[in-house]
């Protein structure tokens, strides 16, 4: 292909990508931004106890319906276990959390379409089980340490000015406060929106389709972990990613490598992992995001048998 011509094709994918995605991108970020303002954190921990599978699942729901990305998730996660969460249910939450929530569901309906909206939020659910359950046993040595209080330690995660605040405040108060989360998300999460859909033209333009196939294929196991550790060079929000994965599935790609690309991206990368890395060690942390990256892939997998043609 000619320079001029791969210009131009670059540039019609990055604004037709872009003419679909930002306008339910900002919508998706302000009810994110209004959800935060008005649900409280105590309200959120009170899903985060108790012996009975039915709390596990209902701890993966909730998380899933916060609209949080990695970075903001662990700081509650931490505020959370301070506050009586058990160890399970805390990662449970944590990871159904990092992985999808409302805004991001919309997103996805929007832009890979509606039966996307199910397979994503059913897979976030049983990647928080499975990661919850895992930290059991995998993340033992991490209990008694999450539980301390980590206001007089170095480098301890805090939560974010005004996240979750259940001081009341006026009507208007609230408002400007949502508006301010609003511009406080968009600063955060719109460049990576930006890479990734820098990143879909440029496969559009330089990546032939037989090369996704063969690296992403429908039923390899290979390919769901590949997409499963795409994202660690990078930080996307979950959400951010979906303008590339729109690209790869055209090329190619196979419905169970991007099920677990979607899953693993916004949390397995180095940016989470200095951040969980703060929390739990450097070793509990690698141990954590390897949990993520293997149930990605195994979800990956499964979600390629089921939903092939």
């Amino acid at each position: 292909m000619q320079p001029q011509a791969s210009l131009e094709s670059f540039l019609r994918v990055f604004f037709d990508s872009a003419a679909d995605i930002v306008p339910l991108f900002l919508l998706a970020l302000l009810i994110g931004a209004l959800i935060e303002e008005f649900v409280s954190e105590r309200f959120i921990a009170r899903f985060l106890t108790g012996r009975s599978p039915a709390t596990m699942i209902l701890a993966a729901i909730v998380g899933a319906l916060i609209p949080l990305c990695t970075c903001g998730m662990v700081p509650l996660a931490v505020s959370l276990r301070r506050r009586g969460g058990d160890v399970k249910h805390i990662f449970c939450f944590l990871t159904s959390g990092a992985a999808v929530s409302i805004p991001v569901l919309l997103l996805t309906w929007k832009i890979i379409g509606f039966k996307w909206v199910g397979v994503r939020l059913l897979a976030s659910v049983l990647l928080g089980l499975m990661t919850g359950y895992a930290s059991v046993f995998l993340l033992r040595s991490v209990g008694a340490r999450t539980a301390e209080t980590l206001a007089d330690r170095d480098g301890a995660v805090e939560m974010p000015e005004g996240t979750f605040d259940l001081t009341p405040i006026a009507g208007r108060s609230r408002v400007r406060a949502a508006w301010r989360g609003f511009l406080g998300q968009l600063a955060e999460y719109a460049p990576w929106v930006l890479v990734s859909l820098v990143l879909a033209a440029a496969v559009d333009v330089l990546v032939p389709g037989h090369w996704i196939h063969i690296l992403y294929g429908q039923r390899t196991t290979v390919g769901s972990l590949l997409a499963s550790v795409s994202g660690v060079p990078f930080y996307f929000c979950s959400g951010a990613e979906l303008p590339l994965v729109r690209e790869l599935l055209s090329k190619g790609m196979g419905l169970g490598p991007a099920t677990a690309m979607m899953l693993a991206v916004p949390i397995v990368n180095i940016p989470t992992f200095g951040v969980v890395g703060k929390w739990l060690g450097p070793r509990a942390a690698l141990v954590y995001l390897a949990t993520i990256a293997g149930g990605s892939t195994l979800l990956g997998i499964l979600a390629g048998r089921l939903m092939a043609p």
